[in-house]
């Protein structure tokens, strides 16, 4: 769905500290509750609550939040279009 690769896209999850907030199932130490856990996350018809859950989407919301919902507390974290890719196409194995 999203061309990325979902091994690359679980290390990068690692790499961009995305457990520090996330309750994120298969990950490693992923329990926190800062923000919303991401499980189910592919079967969500919204993300942010103010978008549709597409690849397109998604790949915007890791990489600049802020664009889609001016308030959410999630940072820009410098996520690259290619570890947006991965990220996202781990994050639709989450159904």
């Amino acid at each position: 769905m999203t061309g990325g690769d979902v091994a690359r896209g679980r290390t990068a999850i690692g790499k961009y500290g995305c457990a520090g907030c996330h309750t994120i199932p298969g990950i490693d130490n992923a329990g926190a509750t800062v923000g919303p856990t991401l499980d189910r996350i592919a079967s969500r018809p919204q993300l942010g609550r103010q978008v549709p859950n597409t690849p397109e989407n998604i790949m915007k919301w890791l990489q600049h939040p802020q664009q889609i919902n001016p308030q959410t507390t999630m940072p820009a974290m410098g996520v690259t279009d290619g570890d947006a890719k991965d990220i996202a196409a781990f994050l639709y194995t989450l159904r």
